[in-house]
């Protein structure tokens, strides 16, 4: 198991530095970073400037007075919510600049005081807003603070706010703390926070809302927390998907015009997949259709486009959805996509890994796919992004999976230079697809070593 202390350890020992050997806040942090590792300890989830005491004395200061501020107003009975949003503003604007202001906030006991403004004036949506602003900014890349108190009020928000803006800040704040938190995303889940996101998507639902609680969703199926050995990304995935799947998939269509709409609505189907029965559920309630229309409808989106072939590839996980998706006539648009958005490594990637998918044990669905130009446009989109070892990695194994069971294909692959495109990607990119274009070449039946 890997290694790991806590953030509060590090700064500890940062402080121990300044104060028992007199270093700069910069020797410090060095001297403790180097100590940790050679104990093998695994650093990338601590923000090591966090624990730098160079925050400009201009930001301590208005950090401080503002929460003494809000302390203080807390306490008295008159009318404070404009003076509060005032400070809480204040208070968020300073958390923005940097990790390190926000774990001075959170030493000056930021967090608790955030919450207990929004327990007391959560039905007043002006100052519950910008105290929801002000806790997501506050938590970002910061998730540890996040207690039960926190989740209580996550899911009373959800569970009685209608105000869209206030629904949307809370989904924000839920997601924020569950990035790269295994036990935030458990703890809430375990509070039942996708019965809330369920209901959330019925049939009048703001798009906003929609492209939120998907951010949830692919949140809560992560695994991002080196601190844990095991997570439960796949069971929370399961869990998602057997709730919202198909409704996820008919929102598609609802919102077929917003493209920002329908993009995070892609990403999260294909963060849900992760079952046979998953993709045949897509598949069932129209989104092999959809996908098919987005490439016809929205030719010149290269972030669209991108997405539904990582959907396909998610999607032909399952070999009877696969056979389907090409019987449907999918070969020719994922080709003309690709054709189009040539100078896209990360779209000609894609493409290559989706056709690589498609093609996987099937002579059927390769053959329809060479019949459609596949050889062309993967040999081209590897000599156009030859410095890429992910391009070069997806398109070799597009090339061998394609004639890995129909040898009458190769010719065509040959005759475009495979053979010099795949030994270029063995010299350039030896440590990266150095299996993979061999295997390429092999199958095509070239001579390796």
């Amino acid at each position: 198991m890997v290694r790991v202390v806590s953030q509060e350890t590090f700064d500890e020992v940062v402080k121990e530095n300044m104060e028992e050997f007199d270093m700069s806040p910069e020797e410090a942090v060095q001297d403790a970073v180097q100590q940790f590792e050679a104990q093998g300890v695994d650093l990338s989830n601590i923000v090591k400037e966090a624990a730098m005491s160079d925050i400009p004395d201009a930001s301590r200061s208005k950090l401080t007075s503002s929460l003494d501020n809000i302390a203080k107003l807390m306490k008295e009975p008159a009318e404070k919510e404009k003076i509060i949003i005032e400070e809480l503003r204040t208070v968020k604007d300073e958390c923005d600049k940097s990790i390190a202001n926000k774990v001075f906030a959170g030493s000056l006991g930021a967090y608790s005081m955030l919450i207990d403004v929004l327990e007391s004036f959560n039905s007043v949506n002006e100052v519950a807003s910008e105290a929801l602003s002000t806790v997501t900014a506050l938590m970002s890349g910061n998730p540890d603070l996040l207690d039960k108190r926190g989740r209580e009020i996550i899911i009373n928000y959800l569970d009685n706010q209608k105000n869209v803006d206030i629904q949307k800040k809370v989904l924000e704040w839920a997601k924020v703390c569950c990035i790269k938190h295994e036990q935030n995303r458990q703890d809430l889940f375990g509070m039942k926070i996708l019965i809330r996101l369920k209901t959330l998507l019925h049939s009048d639902t703001a798009p906003v809302i929609v492209r939120q609680v998907c951010g949830v969703a692919r949140a809560l199926v992560l695994d991002d927390d080196i601190r844990v050995q095991f997570g439960k990304s796949h069971d929370h995935a399961r869990d998602i998907a057997l709730e919202i799947l198909c409704t996820l998939t008919d929102l598609l269509k609802k919102f077929k015009g917003d493209k920002e709409t329908v993009s995070d609505v892609i990403l999260t189907l294909t963060a849900l997949i992760v079952r046979n029965e998953f993709c045949q559920m897509v598949d069932e309630a129209g989104g092999i259709i959809f996908i098919m229309d987005v490439f016809v409808n929205c030719p010149d989106s290269e972030k669209l486009n991108r997405l539904c072939l990582n959907l396909v590839k998610g999607l032909a996980g399952n070999d009877d959805v696969k056979a389907r998706i090409v019987k449907q006539g999918i070969a020719p648009l994922i080709i003309s996509a690709m054709h189009r958005h040539e100078s896209s490594a990360r779209l000609v990637g894609a493409g290559c890994a989706a056709i690589a998918a498609l093609s996987l044990r099937n002579p059927v669905n390769s053959k329809a796919l060479c019949a459609a130009g596949a050889p062309d446009v993967i040999l081209q989109g590897m000599k156009i992004h030859a410095e890429d070892s992910s391009v070069q990695k997806q398109g070799s194994w597009a090339v061998r999976n394609l004639v890995s069971h129909d040898k009458t294909l190769c010719q065509s692959f040959m005759k475009l230079g495979a053979e010099d495109i795949l030994r270029t990607a063995v010299k350039v990119h030896s440590l990266n697809c150095d299996f993979d274009a061999k295997a390429a070449l092999r199958d095509l039946g070239c001579d390796i070593e």
